[in-house]
């Protein structure tokens, strides 16, 4: 995708069910990446097993998301149906939290905030400016609504390294 709008597009067309804080923690993910995520490598292996055994395997999904600035989502659903090792994927989960590949966060909530002008989100304007208006600029969890309708599973990925899962 050529530019963080096409994306958002896509996203949103995606995940109908999105909300202000789902549209916040894609912008967030897009310019920060992961790096907030891991405190040690035994920690974020823990993190990264326990969240397998407690997901379905499943095919059907794309193993990687793109969501900008260099980042993508590598879906564990689809890792575990792969076969890919939770060793393999905190290997490059962890490369990934060390790489600056930071990119602006006030631009990309910018472009969230004229789609919803245009009324091109699956939210209403007021709705995300009401939200932004008391949001403090930290890493949000997804929205229940998201979680309950599409069950979210990813570890957040610089795109150079993907060539190093096995």
């Amino acid at each position: 995708m050529d530019n963080f709008r096409d994306l958002l597009l896509f996203h949103f067309e995606k995940y109908p069910f999105m909300t202000p804080v789902d549209a916040v923690k894609l912008c967030y993910q897009s310019a920060f990446g992961c790096g907030h995520l891991v405190k040690n490598r035994e920690m974020a292996l823990s993190m990264i097993k326990t969240e397998m055994e407690k997901i379905e395997e499943n095919k059907d999904v794309p193993l990687f998301e793109n969501i900008g600035g260099g980042y993508l989502r590598l879906d564990l659903h689809r890792a575990k149906a792969d076969g890919i090792s939770c060793e393999s994927i905190c290997d490059i989960f962890i490369k990934s939290a060390n790489c600056e590949v930071k990119t602006s966060f006030e631009e990309k909530i910018l472009e969230v905030k004229k789609l919803a002008k245009e009324g091109k989100t699956p939210f209403e304007e007021k709705k995300l400016l009401e939200y932004l208006s008391n949001y403090g600029g930290e890493m949000v969890s997804h929205s229940e609504q998201y979680k309950n309708k599409y069950y979210p599973a990813y570890r957040v990925v610089v795109e150079k390294f993907i060539e190093d899962l096995q």
